[in-house]
């Protein structure tokens, strides 16, 4: 296996059409109900992994181009790669360490704000624990600098929630929600996808690619929150979102830190207006069409495979300076097979 900048700019290519891909097809409810969310959140996976696998494999075939590509040069390809290479991994350190600071700032923070010790969240917070199948020690805290409930810690996981007065089912639902972003690690899911657009952050795809899988990990979460629920349950837990939407206000302090899972992230009705749907159609528990699924599933991995098959790179050819006399001894190079030899003529 070799990696080359060209290499590279095919695997950059082939995830960022995944990338879009993906994107205009998660926009469907029926592809969401036919193939279930989490095939989706794979095929979200196998966009990830194709940029991550840069390689030129054995059974990867060069297809040479004379055009805009020769134009690099065989001399300014050596000066290039070093130079590209510096000035990415220097803007992705830099990326990188800051949201580092940022979430340890934030967690920090989010730590110092009160425990509510009240018999109402004890007893609401003992039968969401209950309910659910694994069991987790999660302080519920709240303060009056935020306006949406979140939660937030991978180690130290707690719930935050706005300084108001919550009614039983308002807070069982926002409890249970939170909980369950939780069970599912979604807040570790979204550290690590944060992080490869810090290292990609030159690719606009990778932002489409993140913001969409935070969709897809909300939607999951309603899901996962009603999925035994009847018509009436989720009714309520659909209208406990749009209590806290319309509490958080119509401004954007609810678009919220990436390091963190909540309720509500941005103020984007076609958002809440998916979740709605989504919810109310009851996807998870729709039987999935295998010959679908099947389907879908193949077509990615054929593009997983055809992505790595061909490789695109300019051809160079020897010159007239490839033939030089030094003394009696004449070096003659040739090209043959990709592979170039030096001949010495005496």
């Amino acid at each position: 296996m070799q990696i080359t900048l060209f290499t590279i700019f095919m695997s950059v290519l082939w995830s960022s059409v995944l990338a879009v891909f993906n994107y205009f097809c998660r926009k469907r409810q029926l592809f969401i109900k036919h193939i279930g969310i989490i095939n989706v959140m794979v095929l979200y996976l196998f966009a990830v992994m194709r940029m991550l696998v840069p390689f030129n494999f054995s059974f990867t075939k060069i297809i040479h181009s004379e055009g805009v590509l020769n134009k690099l040069g065989a001399d300014a390809y050596p000066l290039l790669l070093p130079s590209v290479v510096s000035v990415w991994a220097a803007v992705s350190t830099v990326l990188i360490v800051r949201f580092i600071c940022r979430y340890l700032k934030a967690v920090k923070g989010f730590l110092a704000y009160g425990i509510r010790e009240d018999e109402q969240c004890k007893r609401i917070f003992r039968l969401v624990s209950h309910e659910c199948e694994r069991r987790m020690r999660v302080p519920i805290r709240h303060s009056t600098d935020i306006n949406i409930p979140m939660g937030i810690g991978v180690f130290r996981k707690s719930i935050i929630l706005p300084m108001e007065e919550y009614s039983d089912s308002e807070l069982y639902y926002i409890l249970r929600h939170e909980y369950t972003h939780f069970q599912n690690r979604d807040l570790i899911i979204k550290i690590l996808i944060h992080i490869y657009r810090c290292i990609f952050w030159w690719n606009p795809a990778i932002y489409l690619l993140e913001k969409n899988l935070a969709r897809i990990l909300e939607i999951r979460c309603d899901l996962n929150v009603t999925g035994s629920m009847q018509s009436r349950d989720k009714a309520e837990y659909l209208t406990t979102i749009v209590t806290m939407l319309k509490r958080a206000g119509t401004g954007s302090p609810h678009n919220v830190f990436c390091g963190v899972t909540a309720l509500i992230q941005g103020n984007c009705e076609p958002e809440i207006i998916e979740r709605f749907k989504i919810v109310s159609a009851g996807c998870r528990h729709k039987k999935r069409n295998r010959l679908f699924v099947g389907s879908w599933v193949l077509i990615f991995g054929l593009l997983i495979l055809l992505s790595c098959s061909y490789v695109v790179q300019p051809e160079y050819k020897a010159s007239a300076s490839g033939i030089t006399t030094e003394t009696e001894t004449m070096y003659n190079i040739r090209c043959i097979d990709n592979t170039y030899y030096v001949y010495f003529c005496k």
